[in-house]
């Protein structure tokens, strides 16, 4: 491989990881404070015993639970002006039809219900996700955190930074494909990946159909925010309201679909 393409390469796979590794560092502190606060008089032997244990665990999860907010807020303040910082340069000074705003939510919206529904009822026959397991989270945590802050970086990072690399050297499919593949991957989770893999396309459709990044951001926004807001009702019972919140949302995509290719 040429010196130049492993360049290009490195370009673009830098980002991801630091902000997994800036992640990672500003939940670290926590981690440490809260060891601080728990090690106590114990000494280093009884500590390491203590970290093995149940109790200790079910502590730290709690504990960052509690301090998601803050971490969310700190991994912003670091990282938002970075971010913004490399996306100028590929920044497009355009001023789209305000129409943008209503598709990409209402696109959020019904994929997220028609995916999120679906997922649900497969999972209750053959488990595949512990997506659907009741969040310790607060629900106003969980809209900041899951619903604005997690999508605002993750579209300057994916759509902003990786896929506008990735399009200075590549083909513009394959730019897409492996924007998405890497967006994919950095969900862990194999269900997830392949929801993120999947709605990747969309978003970079948005991105260069209205040429602004404001327009992947809010329907990122849409599908996070629908499933925190919607998951009592997806996860009970409610099979016919389920049933016609699916078909509800099929028939305006449908719709939609007609509507986005008239809408320049």
């Amino acid at each position: 491989m040429k010196k130049s393409n492993l360049k290009n390469i490195f370009s673009v796979i830098v980002w991801p990881i630091l902000f997994v590794i800036g992640e990672f560092f500003v939940e670290y502190i926590f981690v440490a404070i809260f060891n601080y606060k728990e090690k106590g008089a114990m000494n280093n032997s009884e500590f390491i015993n203590y970290i093995n244990t149940l109790e200790y665990q079910n502590k730290l999860t709690d504990y960052i639970n509690s301090k998601a907010l803050v971490i969310a807020i700190i991994t912003m303040i670091i990282f938002i002006p970075i971010f913004y910082k490399v996306f100028k340069k590929y920044k497009i000074d355009s001023k789209p039809k305000l129409s943008y705003i209503f598709i990409s939510i209402i696109l959020g919206v019904t994929i997220s219900l028609i995916y999120n529904i679906s997922l649900f009822n497969l999972n209750n026959i053959v488990h595949i996700t512990n997506s659907f397991d009741k969040s310790t989270i607060p629900l106003l945590t969980q809209i900041i955190c899951s619903g604005i802050c997690g999508p605002i970086l993750e579209e300057f990072l994916f759509r902003g930074i990786v896929y506008n690399k990735l399009k200075s050297f590549c083909k513009p499919m394959t730019a897409i494909i492996l924007c998405s593949v890497i967006f994919g991957l950095f969900h862990i989770d194999i269900i997830n990946a392949i929801y993120a893999f999947g709605v990747s396309f969309m978003f970079i459709y948005l991105y260069e159909k209205y040429k602004t990044l404001k327009a992947p951001i809010i329907m990122h926004i849409s599908l996070n925010m629908t499933i925190i807001l919607m998951f009592n009702v997806i996860v009970k019972d409610y099979i016919l309201l389920n049933l016609f919140l699916v078909i509800l949302s099929t028939v305006i995509l449908i719709i939609l679909k007609k509507f986005i290719k008239k809408d320049v």
